[in-house]
């Protein structure tokens, strides 16, 4: 089981997508922040978010 910091504890799957490489381009790694003001993992070269949390 993957542990995580408090902080984390409401999100596991956006903290074990994190540093995954992207599906949708070759180039991208999928990142935490935020998309349309709610907490998601982004493709950090193309935008196409993997997963968000509203």
């Amino acid at each position: 089981m993957q542990r995580v910091s408090s902080d984390d504890a409401g999100e596991p799957l956006l903290v074990a997508l994190g540093g995954e490489d992207c599906p949708w381009c070759e180039a991208g790694t999928l990142r935490r922040e935020t998309f349309k003001g709610d907490d998601a993992v982004v493709c950090e070269d193309c935008g196409t978010p993997a997963v968000r949390v509203w």
